[in-house]
């Protein structure tokens, strides 16, 4: 039997128990996929924060779409599908339609109104009352997926460094913020028409 055979199975397995609610599955196929998942970013991203923040994105929307999976294909074929529409979706998100403020030597005496789009007093007040609301929904977490939510979110520290704070394997961290991550939604879904 083949390595690509013997690895396509397992793949399959490892779905399966993942889709069932087993998380070592899920942990197993981030082990097993993150180093490629995390090059095919490198080669097209210098930001290391960039980087590992579209990996955990793939494997998110990946393990939210799981079931719809199909096992004709190799998991990494899969995977890496995602982690392409994952870049896009992140190249397009940075576009930005920008204007020079240069006028042109012809437009001397030309003015340009410059739109300040900072929020106003109001929404100001707004944006600071749903931050307290989710720092509450935040504690409602377990204190171990709490603190990775507040290092990573509110800290803004690196995964790497958070490993080496909390004394734990870069994977774990990893794995253990994507399971946050998936709480704090399913403690913000019943929340969604209060943002």
């Amino acid at each position: 039997m083949s390595q690509t055979k013997n690895n396509k199975e397992r793949d399959i397995a490892l779905v399966k128990r993942a889709i069932q609610g087993d998380q070592k599955a899920y942990s197993e196929l981030m082990t097993l996929y993150w180093a490629t998942v995390e090059k095919s970013f490198s080669l097209k991203l210098q930001s290391k924060e960039d980087i590992e923040d579209l990996s955990i994105a793939t494997f998110s929307k990946a393990f939210d779409k799981l079931k719809t999976y199909n096992s004709s294909f190799a998991f990494s074929t899969w995977i890496n599908t995602i982690a392409t529409n994952t870049l896009i979706d992140f190249f397009r998100k940075k576009e930005q339609k920008t204007i020079s403020i240069d006028l042109d030597k012809e437009e001397e005496g030309s003015t340009m109104d410059i739109i300040d789009n900072g929020l106003d007093p109001e929404r100001n007040l707004i944006q600071k009352q749903k931050n307290k609301h989710i720092a509450s929904l935040v504690h409602q977490l377990k204190p171990h997926y709490r603190e990775l939510i507040i290092m990573r979110y509110l800290d803004e520290l690196s995964y790497a460094e958070i490993a080496a704070k909390l004394n734990m394997p870069l994977g774990s961290v990893k794995a253990k913020l994507f399971r946050a991550r998936d709480l704090l939604v399913e403690i913000l879904k019943p929340q969604e028409n209060e943002f």
